[in-house]
């Protein structure tokens, strides 16, 4: 198994993600593109010492950008792969 350090690369705090943990003890995580599901959930409860009842993960798609100083080239942003977990009830994480 990966270490956590390399499978976590950070929380994702939106207003979406903030919903989601406020109401329905899910918390969404920006993770290794190699990672599984049972690796993010082992990541999880060994960080945040927290059970996890559910792990759903997606691939975000690439966003175009244009970059206006060099005469309109248009690019890419980088994708990244997203997980959001599911607590179970009782458990919470302090991501501030």
């Amino acid at each position: 198994m990966k270490e956590a350090v390399t499978i976590l690369n950070q929380a994702l705090l939106t207003e979406k993600a903030t919903m989601l943990s406020a109401n329905l003890n899910k918390y969404s995580f920006v993770v290794s593109s190699s990672a599984s599901r049972t690796n993010v959930k082992d990541a999880v409860e060994k960080t945040f010492g927290v059970s996890v009842l559910s792990v759903n993960t997606l691939n975000a798609k690439p966003k175009s950008k244009r970059d206006r100083t060099r005469r309109n080239k248009e690019g890419f942003t980088s994708g990244y792969k997203k997980a959001i977990v599911t607590l179970e009830a009782g458990d919470s994480i302090d991501l501030a």
